[in-house]
This record gives structure tokens, C-alpha cells and sequence, in this order.
């Protein structure tokens, strides 16, 4: 539990971590706190049974003692040890013997009831752990986010999917929740949301169905998962409200059915699909096509294109006539970031492929543009912004096999109006090369610092090359080894030094790469000085 963030999570099988979050819970001063709520029911049955099997062993345990005579050690141990042994093998063949009392039955756990979700239910208050969990969760009225993982179980498969807790999480939180991200297998999706009424405050919703991952039976998967309509059902639901709306897919599912039976949500401005969305998966695009007509106000759009049960070199969906059937003739006015995921191979440089050339004229406007799901060549890349309008791009970002003056250069003369680049790179060079790249490179920072200053500077006569350019932000990130993930601050203090208009990195609105480090690159103090002499117009720009 977080106090200092408001956050509240159930994502630990630990009956003892569990125990003490529920006595945390029992003033209403902390619960009222929470607006962040995390599950994974898994993690909260397999807490439940731990404590259950504990608090039953000792309970047995009492009861063994209270029943057994208090004969003296050095009297007759034997005689004990085989009285207790007939007890055991009596109660087993359900003997009564007169001269003991009958040692009262093991009561049978009914936490998850098998498939009969009702049993659970009407047997709450047979299991004083599950109760006291329940009275927590009713605590928690002001959650406005929750999120829900449920695709990892190591119950029994019997139990695997009815678990108690969902009426009240509906019936407690639902009425101010604002967000919810469920992250779960399709099996267990009508479970979840046949208790939800009414969530008369959602705004956003996050979805990542899993279905079967098994690389058999392929076609038998699909038509099964065609008749599962929990899914849509649930979206619209959301109607009224809904604002964003994300689905993910992992495993092989049908998916026309899903987009057949979504309606139309008059305030949606943010979609992002992230399947397979190929002819195989998608046999029907009717539907998803009507999504996309009847929501001319999306603003935000991500479509990405999720690896399924093999690599998808074509989507199936090109017509000989250049067009393609899911995204020819469809206009999102609005719209004004466009995020494109990558899977499907970057076209040779000239050459026309349905799918990509399409996209990239799906809005008008469009000011912000992503790249997904592959690291791209400097050949790759100049391809794919040849295809989209660039000149009024504002921000972009993508992958780059290689960070190179090269590659710096292009996106500066295509994209003379951007105000923000992030890259991610694997390798940092000094120049690109024409040969085949090694399978491992080692990074040359000094040296794409030097060759992008010589390149993009002169110094004697005061010559800069990127004057004219309006970007002001920059962001580097890089995967290093026994590092990790993190920002390249070296590259970015380099591209400060030719790009006189640069005032922030990694969008934090200033340079300073630590607290006590500030930046104050040469081409600042240059540009500083030009304009005082009056100077700032008509350098010298080589085109």
C-alpha cells in the first residue's frame, strides 16, 4: 500500500502481507484515502487459502489436545499412541465408538465453488477471511482507478474463474470509477462482467485479452472464441461516458464479431487496437471499418499490428487497385496524433504498399506521429516519412537502428516544423555506413559528436546548419548493457550544441542533466550572442 499515492494493491499470495493490509483497512480515515485499487484475484484466493488451511490445522490441532486423556508420559506411552491410532481408523470408516465422543468432521471449504458461482456466494459467511476481505473492499468508496490481472491462475482450472469478489467491487467502486484496465484471459471475461451494472463515471478503458496461445488447432480456436460476446458487451456498457479506449489482444481470437457488435460512443476521442488485424484474424472488416466512419472526433489513434501465429508479410486486405480494405475512403478530420505499429515490413524506398500508404491519409491534420515495433534503418525510415506529411509535423518518434549525423540531418530537412524528437536507438555512430552492419557494434559517441558538429557547424565563419529549425525538445533513449534503459544525455548535449533553438531535453522543459549539472550548450550562447548583433535572420542554411 502506498499512503503517499493513494494506492492500494492485492497482488501478493503472501498470507501475511495480506492479513495486514485488511487490519490497515479497518478505519475508514485510510480507505478513504485510496483512489488507486489493483487486483489479481489469483493472488488474493491463493492468500485466502493459505490463511484458511493455517487457521483449520490449528483449529484441529485444539481439538486433538482437548480430546486426548492427560495420561502421565512414563505411564503406558504405547497405550496412547494406539488409542489414538483406533480413533483415526474409526473416524475413517465412520465407526462411533460409545466410550469416546465423536471427534466432529473437517467442515469442506466452499471459497471457490467449481464453474457454480452462486455457492461461493451463499457461502460467504462460512469463511471468516473471505468476509473480512469483502468488508475491506466495501470500504473503498472513492477508488476512481482499478485494475484487474487475471490471466495467470495457479488454482485448479475448476476454480480457476469463480471467484467472490466481483459484486462487490461492482457494487462498492463502480459508481466513481474513472478508469479501469482489466488484463485477463477471455474465458473468465463473462465472470467478471456479469455483476456490472453501472459505471456511470468511466472514462477510460483499457483492455488485454488473452486468448488460447497454443500454436495448434488454430482454426478450431478461432470459431469458438467468434461466440464470446463479453467483450463488446462490455465496451458498450461504457457508452454514454466513454472517452479512451484501448484493446490488446495476445493468442489466436476471431475478432470480426467484437467489431460487428460495438456501437457507436458520441464522446470517444482516443482509440488504440493493438492484434493480429489481418484477413486470417479479421475475416470480416465490415465492422471495423464502421468503427472508425462512425468516430470522425478521434483525436488520438494507435494502431498497431500484434504478432499472432506467424509473421505477417502482408495483411491480406491490399486490392490490386492500390487501395485496401480497411482503411481506404476513412477520414478522421479531428484527428491529431497518430501512433503506427510496424510488424508488417517498411516498403523498399519508391514503392507502393496499400496499407501504409493509406494510413498515412487517414487524417488531415495530424500533427504527431509515432513509429512502433521496429528498429528501422536510415533507408527504412526516409521511406516511411516519404509517405506521410511531415512539413506540418509538430512531434515524432521512432526507433532507429543506428543514431547517426546522418539520420539527424534527413529528419531536420523533412520535418522543418518539429517541435519535439524522441528517439530510441541501438547503436550510436559516427556515420552511416554503406556495407552490411556487424551483428554488434559498440557505440562511438565521441565520435557522432564530432563529425555532427564539423558537419553542422562552421565555426570561423559562423555558419549554422540547423538555425532555421524550430526544435525545441529532444529526447534519447538507449538500451545499455548491465544499465539498462535510460536516457542518452551525451548525444542529447551534442545535438544541443548544433541546434540553436533547443531549450528542454526529454520533455522536462530545461537541459540540466542532473540537480547540480546544468547544460548551457555552445550553440545557445552563439545564438545569444547573433541576436544582439542583429544577426538571427537569413544565416547561412545549406539545403
Amino acid at each position: 500500500m502506498s499512503e503517499l499515492h493513494n494506492q492500494l494493491s492485492f497482488i501478493s499470495p503472501d498470507p501475511r502481507i495480506f492479513q495486514e493490509k485488511l487490519n490497515s483497512l479497518q478505519t475508514s480515515e485510510l480507505a478513504d484515502r485510496i483512489r488507486v485499487l489493483t487486483i489479481w484475484p489469483s493472488a488474493v484466493r491463493d492468500a485466502i487459502s493459505t490463511i484458511d488451511s493455517k487457521q483449520e490445522a490449528e483449529s484441529r490441532g485444539r481439538l486433538e489436545r482437548s480430546q486426548t486423556p492427560t495420561t502421565p508420559v512414563f505411564k503406558g506411552r504405547h497405550v496412547r499412541y494406539l488409542s489414538r491410532g483406533r480413533e483415526y481408523v474409526e473416524e475413517l470408516l465412520h465407526v462411533h465408538s460409545s466410550s469416546k465422543p465423536l471427534r466432529s468432521p473437517t467442515p469442506t471449504r466452499k471459497l471457490f465453488s467449481p464453474r457454480n458461482s452462486s455457492d461461493s456466494f451463499a457461502n460467504v459467511s462460512e469463511n471468516p477471511t473471505q468476509q473480512a476481505f469483502q468488508q475491506a473492499i466495501r470500504r473503498l468508496q472513492h477508488v476512481e482507478e482499478f485494475e484487474l490481472n487475471w490471466y495467470m491462475d495457479k488454482g485448479a482450472e475448476g476454480e480457476a474463474w469463480n471467484f467472490s469478489l466481483f459484486p462487490e467491487i461492482w457494487q462498492t467502486i463502480g459508481p466513481n470509477l474513472r478508469k479501469l484496465t482489466l488484463d485477463v484471459q477471455l474465458f473468465k471475461m463473462n465472470d467478471i462482467v456479469k455483476y456490472c451494472y453501472s459505471l456511470p463515471k468511466l472514462e477510460e478503458l483499457l483492455l488485454t485479452i488473452h486468448g488460447d496461445t497454443s500454436p495448434v488447432n488454430h482454426k478450431h480456436l478461432l470459431s469458438i472464441d467468434s461466440s464470446d460476446t463479453s467483450v463488446p458487451y462490455l465496451i458498450n456498457k461504457l457508452r454514454p461516458t466513454l472517452r479512451h479506449l484501448s484493446i490488446k489482444t495476445i493468442g489466436h481470437q476471431q475478432l470480426s464479431l467484437n467489431f460487428q457488435l460495438l456501437e457507436s460512443f458520441p464522446y470517444l476521442t482516443s482509440l488504440s487496437l493493438n492484434m493480429p488485424l489481418d484477413s486470417e484474424h479479421l475475416q470480416d472488416p465490415s465492422g471495423f471499418r464502421r468503427l472508425l466512419n462512425a468516430h470522425p472526433h478521434i483525436t488520438d489513434l494507435s494502431i498497431r499490428y500484434a504478432k499472432c501465429c506467424k509473421d505477417c508479410t502482408d495483411d491480406g486486405f491490399g486490392l490490386p487497385s492500390g487501395k485496401h480494405m480497411l482503411y481506404s475512403d476513412v477520414s478522421l478530420p479531428a484527428l491529431r496524433s497518430l501512433e503506427v505499429g510496424l510488424h508488417t515490413p517498411v516498403p523498399p524506398f519508391g514503392s507502393i504498399n496499400p496499407l501504409y500508404n493509406t494510413i498515412a491519409r487517414i487524417g488531415p491534420d495530424f500533427t504527431s506521429l509515432t513509429f512502433r515495433d521496429r528498429n528501422l534503418k536510415l533507408d527504412e525510415i526516409k521511406s516511411m516519412l516519404r509517405l506521410f506529411p511531415t512539413y506540418r509535423l509538430k512531434k515524432l518518434s521512432l526507433f532507429a537502428k543506428h543514431l547517426s549525423p546522418q539520420l539527424i540531418d534527413h529528419i531536420a530537412h523533412t520535418c522543418p516544423a518539429l517541435s519535439s524528437l524522441s528517439l530510441e536507438v541501438e547503436t550510436v555512430v559516427r556515420s552511416e555506413s554503406t556495407q552490411a552492419s556487424p551483428a554488434y557494434q559498440e557505440d562511438d559517441v565521441d565520435g557522432f559528436s564530432q563529425a555532427l558538429f564539423n558537419y553542422a557547424v562552421d565555426i570561423e565563419n559562423d555558419r549554422w546548419r540547423y538555425v532555421t529549425w524550430l526544435l525545441s525538445d529532444i529526447s534519447i533513449m538507449q538500451w545499455q548493457f548491465k544499465v539498462g534503459h535510460q536516457h542518452n544525455w551525451a548525444c542529447m548535449k551534442a545535438i544541443a550544441r548544433v541546434i540553436p533553438s533547443l531549450r528542454s531535453f526529454a520533455g522536462k522543459g530545461h537541459m540540466d542533466v542532473g540537480a547540480n549539472a546544468p547544460v548551457k550548450p555552445e550553440a545557445v550562447q552563439q545564438r545569444s550572442r547573433f541576436i544582439e548583433m542583429g544577426l538571427d535572420e537569413g544565416l547561412y542554411h545549406d539545403d
